[in-house]
């Protein structure tokens, strides 16, 4: 089994600098599962985000990635407010 490389976009990236260090850390824990096991850990969306996976962080906010599986790469593309996603 060969380990996923864990990408952050710029839109995630930007969101996560917002809170505090403690919801960093428990964020970088969650999105480790992924490196692993990307397509266990997650749900695939349906239209019109097909192609796109979600994973819940804090019961709150929604994680929304791609997997490239050719190359092993997750990609974290956004992390959304579950009442604004």
């Amino acid at each position: 089994m060969s380990r996923y490389q864990i990408i952050i976009k710029d839109p995630a990236e930007e969101w996560l600098k917002k809170y505090d260090l403690n919801i960093q850390r428990r964020f970088a824990s969650k999105i480790r599962k992924l490196s692993h096991y990307p397509e266990i850990y997650g749900k695939p969306l349906r239209k019109p985000l097909h192609g796109y996976w979600e994973l819940y962080f804090e019961r709150k906010f929604r994680i929304i990635y791609s997997i490239d599986l050719i190359n092993h790469i997750v990609y974290i593309e956004a992390i959304k407010h579950k009442d604004n996603a």
